[in-house]
């Protein structure tokens, strides 16, 4: 690890701060040096003011893999962890998809029995209809038939 002292905003590669010296940097409005180790092969990018100081020697090539190597199981573990959450929605989406085919399928299932109950009852309204006119025609019929007997026998 290599150790930095500056005074900057927060930065995502940071592992660690502290201030040991109480160094002020040559700012406008200068600031306490806070040492920062660095997660990065690069520099920690330092926003406004670049004041940093380095407490430590670079890192052995050994220390330096072995810490790479790290950064790269942790990265795959995040990785995974991303991956396994995807898995979770996935099948929670692949159930919930299963149970609204299903549901489909009762509420498309009692559509058709409606549909099949509406044409019956449209056939039955069709016999009844039928039946009322055929009635009809005979009470006219019969209505008929009996003013002519009435005017023969009155006339």
């Amino acid at each position: 690890m290599v150790y930095s002292s500056g005074s900057s905003s927060e930065n995502r590669t940071v592992l660690a701060t502290r201030n040991r010296d109480k160094n002020l940097c040559a700012c406008r409005h200068p600031k306490i040096s806070v040492e920062r180790m660095s997660m990065s092969d690069k520099n920690p990018d330092l926003e406004k003011c670049k004041y940093f100081r380095w407490i430590d020697d670079e890192l052995t090539p050994h220390y330096k893999n072995a810490f790479n190597n790290l950064k790269y199981e942790l990265q795959l573990m995040k990785d995974n962890s991303y991956a396994a959450r995807l898995e979770r929605r996935v099948a929670l989406l692949e159930n919930l998809n299963v149970e609204a085919t299903a549901t489909k399928e009762i509420v498309d299932g009692e559509l058709s029995m409606a549909v099949e109950e509406n044409k019956q009852l449209r056939g039955e309204l069709k016999f009844v209809r039928m039946k009322f006119r055929i009635g009809m025609m005979f009470c006219v019929l019969l209505a008929t038939v009996l003013l002519m007997q009435k005017a023969k026998v009155v006339g």
